[in-house]
């Protein structure tokens, strides 16, 4: 019984996507470890009075704000989270790459390019997170310090949060090998491919 392409890429993803994954995950303290800096440097940059640093423990961010504890006049206000969460994308995308086929010097070229996209992805997701987590977890002192005034500044911060959290580490990986390989694409679904290329102008 002869296999069709469809079938066959979508098997040896599949296959790949737990040594992809186990990769990702027994490197996620040294794949932290340039979240740490992007998020610290964006964070401590637009919100100094609000976070006083970023530290790594483990795979874990430790978020240190310029806040004290509710009912306390000193200290300072600390809490974690996981970065690794909205960086599933990049072992998706590895699975994906390398059941494309293609030559050594483009796949490189490909994952290299992609792995950078998705990195700014992640910052998106961790950095929302941080907002979310100081404007609407931490209670209404600390959200009042904030100052973000306005309703639709928190809207914004709400949807940022849910689209780091929900579409951009599922469907960037997608998106990014779409745009790198539509003719392979064309021999998977010719019809998909038509839809996805721009028609050309007519004079």
């Amino acid at each position: 019984m002869k296999v069709s392409p469809v079938s066959k890429f979508f098997w040896t993803v599949v296959f790949l996507l737990p040594f992809t994954f186990a990769a990702w995950y027994f490197m996620g303290i040294l794949l932290t470890t340039p979240v740490v800096g992007g998020v610290k440097l964006l964070m401590t940059s637009l919100f100094p009075h609000a976070i006083a640093g970023i530290e790594q423990h483990g795979y874990l961010l430790n978020i240190v704000t310029g806040f004290s504890p509710p009912n306390m006049s000193q200290g300072e206000l600390v809490f974690s989270l996981n970065p690794l969460i909205y960086g599933y994308s990049m072992p998706l995308y590895t699975a994906i790459l390398l059941a494309t086929p293609g030559k050594e010097g483009e796949k490189w070229f490909h994952w290299i390019v992609g792995m950078l996209i998705l990195f700014v992805a992640q910052l998106w997701g961790v950095c929302f997170d941080i907002l979310k987590t100081l404007l609407f977890t931490m209670g209404q002192d600390i959200a009042s310090q904030m100052h973000f005034d306005a309703q639709w500044q928190l809207d914004a911060v709400a949807l940022g949060y849910q689209f780091g959290y929900l579409v951009l580490p599922a469907v960037a990986p997608i998106v990014i090998w779409i745009a790198f390989h539509r003719p392979f694409i064309a021999t998977l679904a010719p019809g998909l491919a038509q839809r996805l290329t721009p028609p050309a102008n007519s004079d």
